[in-house]
């Protein structure tokens, strides 16, 4: 039983670890041409505006409207910067999760909790970005993957230590 736990836990492993490492690239490639400077820029003349005490969704200048538009559309600049960063140091533990795994040792227990609690952070701060014609895919649904995967590696890395413990007990 715990060699099929073993298996599933590589193959959820494969799906979930790699989609969490592509997904910096993925979020990178489709905030390119987005300049943060100028939505900092944009939102601080709005801000002015509603300072003013000008109801902004009233307003019919064309630039304005436009504006506004671009603010909602963009992600905001922590989940561009950490939902990379928080996707590669989870592929990075989840490695180590699996390692520990066929090695045996108690840390798998910790370490499958942890890689577990990571995806669903980084599903969770995963901005979502619409995906245009030639795009690929939108990187919540990358994130979606990737949960799935490790929430399913995590519970295999996690219970084969515990059929180890309950054979090893078997066999005393």
């Amino acid at each position: 039983m715990r060699v099929v736990a073993l298996i599933f836990m590589v193959l959820a492993f494969l799906v979930g670890g790699g989609c969490a490492g592509l997904l910096k690239v993925n979020i990178d490639s489709r905030t390119e041409g987005l300049d943060y400077s100028l939505l900092e820029k944009i939102q601080k003349e709005i801000d002015d505006l509603k300072k003013e005490g000008v109801d902004i969704t009233k307003i019919e200048d064309p630039q304005i409207k436009e504006n506004l538009e671009i603010l909602e559309k963009a992600p905001a600049k922590w989940k561009v910067s950490s939902a990379g960063i928080v996707g590669m140091v989870l592929s990075l533990l989840a490695f180590v999760m699996v390692i520990f795994a066929f090695m045996k040792k108690e840390l798998v227990t910790k370490l499958s909790l942890l890689v577990a609690g990571l995806a669903i952070l980084l599903w969770i701060i995963t901005p979502d970005i619409e995906a245009g014609t030639f795009s690929g895919a939108n990187p919540k649904s990358i994130a979606t993957i990737a949960l799935v995967g490790l929430l399913v590696a995590s519970g295999c890395a996690f219970m084969s230590y515990k059929l180890y413990l309950k054979k090893s007990q078997a066999i005393s």
